[in-house]
């Protein structure tokens, strides 16, 4: 027997329960399409069903979007597991005694006997053949090309802001921007203003760098000065109370680690996981129509070279006209960008709203590992420090805050 369940937080074409059948196929999924065909169908659900009937598992080359996806195939006796790429919306899984369970929460499956859960890896494909109830996984299924021949920032800046364009510009929900003094959320904010694309901002500014909070608070205040949140203080102790209660009886389980699929220290009391939590809190009260967030993650794990943040071996320090022997680094699917997302999904999933990757768009990756070594080097983050230079955004660039309220 099969039991499937699903709970809809629904931001493209119309309202589509799960899962959507069809010629003896069962799928769910999780997350956004970006390029679905809204003439064709009238969801991204519908768009995923239709192009697994007409091109099997060959469907990932066709899809551009986050997403974890579960497809039953009742004509071969299978089932199909998978996540995006960098494993944005994650995915578990447990076997036990020939049954396979398999959902985007972690805690649905603790009641299993065996207790044994598994946490899908990114860039990969889980097939479990139900006929001889044998598991095949199918790892680093996207390749990435890593010839470094652009000569220029050009189609990164495009890339980006398609990237931008695409996550935030028709959509139903409103959208919400933790707002720092850094290079990713400034990028980001930058983007989202040229494209006229309307969010909120909240920031923590008692960490931050103060000249640059007020600059960029200032901007957003002579566009959407009631869209514009701060808290000057750290959390008090009554506040961080209340949050890790929220964040351990409303938000599923995340770690933290390096060995990252044995998953380790549990992610509760980190500063900014209290932080966001707090945050999305406070916003949903404000507005409740906040359904999305747009997040800076990846912005370090990929592009820095000088990633402080890391469970694990650190990021290139420089790159040479050998990609190979650097790529992937352990941040790049793993480590700090697998615990991190963990955090950021569980929470936002707390709260009832999506998280999206502006950086970690397949073709915004692409155009980094594209660039040739010197533009790699000339800059930590080079593309997004030189994006903010050319578009004259306020940033700060010889230290990180990070996040720390």
């Amino acid at each position: 027997s099969f039991h499937f369940s699903h709970s809809l937080l629904s931001l493209t074409g119309d309202f589509t329960p799960q899962p959507v059948t069809r010629d003896g196929v069962i799928l769910m999924f999780n997350g956004q399409i970006y390029n679905y065909d809204r003439n064709r169908f009238k969801s991204d659900s519908y768009h995923l069903l239709y192009s697994y009937l007409k091109r099997k598992i060959g469907l990932l080359n066709f899809i551009d979007g986050e997403y974890a996806i579960l497809i039953y195939d009742s004509n071969i006796s299978k089932v199909f597991f998978i996540t995006d790429i960098f494993g944005t919306k994650p995915l578990y899984y447990s076997i036990e005694d020939g049954n396979i369970s398999v959902s985007s929460l972690r805690s649905t499956l603790e009641n299993n006997k065996s207790n044994l859960i598994n946490k899908c890896k990114a860039n990969t494909i889980y097939i479990y053949d139900l006929k001889d109830k044998s598991l095949s996984i199918d790892s680093n299924y996207y390749k990435f090309n890593l010839d470094q021949f652009k000569t220029n920032f050009k189609d990164w800046n495009s890339a980006f802001i398609k990237s931008i364009d695409k996550r935030f510009k028709k959509t139903k929900g409103k959208i919400l921007l933790p707002l720092s003094s850094g290079l990713d959320s400034g990028a980001i904010a930058c983007a989202l203003d040229t494209l006229k694309i309307q969010y909120y901002t909240y920031t923590f500014i008692k960490n931050e760098h103060r000249i640059i909070i007020f600059r960029r608070m200032l901007r957003r205040f002579l566009k959407e000065p009631f869209k514009t949140k701060i808290k000057l203080n750290y959390l008090s102790s009554i506040e961080r109370k209340y949050v890790e209660g929220k964040i351990r009886d409303d938000c599923d389980d995340f770690f933290y680690g390096n060995n990252t699929y044995n998953l380790s220290l549990n992610g509760t009391e980190d500063n900014g996981a209290q932080g966001l939590c707090y945050m999305l809190g406070k916003m949903k009260t404000l507005d409740n129509d906040i359904k999305i967030i747009a997040s800076g993650q990846g912005g370090d794990e990929i592009y820095s070279r000088d990633q402080s943040y890391t469970f694990g071996n650190p990021n290139p320090e420089s790159f040479d006209s050998n990609l190979e022997k650097l790529f992937p680094w352990e941040n790049f699917f793993d480590g700090a960008q697998m615990s991190y997302l963990s955090k950021e999904e569980s929470i936002g999933g707390g709260y009832g709203m999506e998280t999206r990757y502006p950086f970690l768009d397949l073709s915004v990756v692409q155009e980094y590992l594209n660039l040739i070594p010197a533009l790699k080097n000339k800059f930590n983050k080079s593309p997004i420090h030189n994006f903010l230079l050319e578009n004259q955004y306020p940033f700060y660039f010889t230290k990180k805050f990070g996040f720390n309220p």
